[in-house]
């Protein structure tokens, strides 16, 4: 067991710095919506009431190219739910539970060097709902521009990137026929991203 661990901690030690040089990185995103997903109306007519599930989470890979820019790809999964107050009275699913994988491309520009790095980023991003159809539903896919700005901390072999970005998508994703439950097309999130 000693000797296992001791041939694990020297390629950690061995492998870092072509980590640190290479100029492809990869990781996981996390974080949580600052808004809720759906804007609904608990007095209309047709009363809605919403949940926003308070994660974000997913996988990134980046390209690291010269003048401290970069390009990034994310896989990022967040989830909801919403229903309809009347639904359990007229025998309706009482729950329609949405999950929303969102894949934004971002460049990337440090501000400057060292081990403490801020930087700004933007981009667009595409979404897909995995949700049946229901009639709230307007759009299963959609796109959507993406900016953000975070601060890059460089620990060694690590890379921790806490981060405030906006979407804003072209499309409500729903929109039910009385109105009283709609998608945000802006949306804000804090991230932190963990990787290599």
């Amino acid at each position: 067991m000693g000797i296992m661990r001791k041939t694990f901690f020297l390629f950690l030690v061995g492998i870092a710095p072509l980590l640190a040089e290479s100029p492809f990185g990869f990781g996981l995103k996390a974080g949580v919506p600052l808004n809720d997903a759906l804007s609904a109306d608990p007095n209309a007519a047709i009363p809605y009431v919403e949940n926003t599930h308070r994660y974000i989470i997913g996988p990134f890979v980046e390209v690291r190219l010269p003048s401290r820019f970069s390009v990034e790809v994310d896989a990022l999964y967040r989830s909801y739910d919403y229903r309809e107050t009347l639904a359990n009275w007229i025998g309706a699913p009482a729950s329609v539970s949405p999950g929303a994988w969102e894949f934004p491309v971002l460049a990337r520009k440090a501000l400057f060097g060292g081990p403490i790095q801020p930087y700004v980023e933007g981009g667009v991003a595409l979404s897909h709902l995995s949700v049946s159809d229901v009639v709230e539903l307007n759009h299963r896919n959609n796109y959507g521009i993406v900016v953000g700005a975070g601060v890059s901390l460089h620990l060694g072999l690590f890379r921790i990137a806490p981060e405030l970005r906006y979407n804003g998508w072209a499309f409500k994703d729903f929109d039910s026929p009385t109105g009283s439950l709609q998608s945000n097309r802006n949306q804000v999130a804090i991230l932190v991203g963990i990787g290599f």
